[in-house]
């Protein structure tokens, strides 16, 4: 389970995540690495052995990447290996070779609908790419993309776009069907809801650290900011990401691993993509 989310901020984009597992996983320092296209470099937030798998990004172009697990009515979705290494490549690609958040959107959406071979991708998915979306900065833009694979296939990516203001999710879709109810998993609807209560409240970079920092259900699952007495049995937040991005400027990468931004702060990378 995830929040994510964005905040348009005067001229600054801030685009964060909150990274909660039930096993304990061991996530890697940022590390910044070579784009392509245009791309000059861009910060990479990995967990598990080698490269890693990259779960949030952003690059020297401005353009960020975060996502979130979608739970859902039914569970019958298998994915291999193959396939879940071929998502985290995508993931890694849309930052690493895109210089604007439209173009980022564009490839992701397109690879969850064929995965370059004419075949979809077999689970949902939710995913949040912001930035741009024109080369010369002057188009600011939240990208929202909720992906469910067949038979739904009438819409399989659906997007919510915004260019001011702020947006948040967790894990239950907001515009596809099959969302997972909330006598089910409450938890994803609470922590929304909470997010949204204090981003309408303060819609800044304050705001957000208000979000990240949440236990207004205590120290348990059902918080933002979650703690548990039971590693390995509950939910809890391992990892955190804050980029900032401001035209003209080198973004700004904020991170927390192996541990929550109450007990340890977020720090700012001093190699963050430029």
């Amino acid at each position: 389970m995830c929040t994510i989310g964005t905040v348009f901020d005067g001229q600054t984009i801030h685009t964060f995540k909150q990274c909660d597992l039930i096993p304990v996983t061991d996530f890697n320092e940022p590390q910044t690495r070579a784009g392509s296209n245009g791309v000059v470099s861009y910060t990479a937030l990995t967990r598990g052995d080698g490269s890693g798998r990259l779960w949030a990004g952003s690059n020297s172009a401005g353009v960020s990447f975060v996502a979130a697990d979608a739970y859902t009515t039914s569970a019958n979705y298998y994915v291999t290996d193959a396939q879940t290494d071929a998502l985290f490549t995508a993931y890694e690609k849309s930052i690493s070779s895109f210089t604007t958040a439209a173009a980022a959107a564009d490839f992701l959406a397109g690879f969850y609908e064929d995965m370059g071979g004419g075949t979809g991708f077999p689970a949902p998915d939710i995913s949040l790419l912001t930035g741009w979306a024109d080369e010369a900065q002057t188009q600011p833009v939240s990208i929202f993309l909720e992906y469910m694979p067949r038979p739904y296939l009438h819409a399989p990516v659906r997007r919510i776009i915004r260019h001011a203001g702020h947006f948040a999710s967790t894990n239950h879709f907001r515009i596809q069907p099959e969302a997972i109810h909330y006598p089910a998993n409450h938890s994803t609807y609470l922590r929304l809801s909470r997010a949204e209560l204090l981003l309408q409240q303060d819609p800044t970079h304050a705001g957000i650290m208000s979000v990240l920092t949440d236990q207004y259900y205590g120290r348990c699952e059902l918080s933002i900011c979650r703690e548990t007495d039971y590693p390995n049995e509950e939910f809890q937040t391992q990892a955190t990401a804050l980029f900032s991005a401001t035209p003209g400027a080198a973004p700004v990468c904020e991170y927390q691993v192996n541990g929550n931004p109450l007990t340890n702060p977020l720090q700012t990378y001093e190699g963050a993509a430029a």
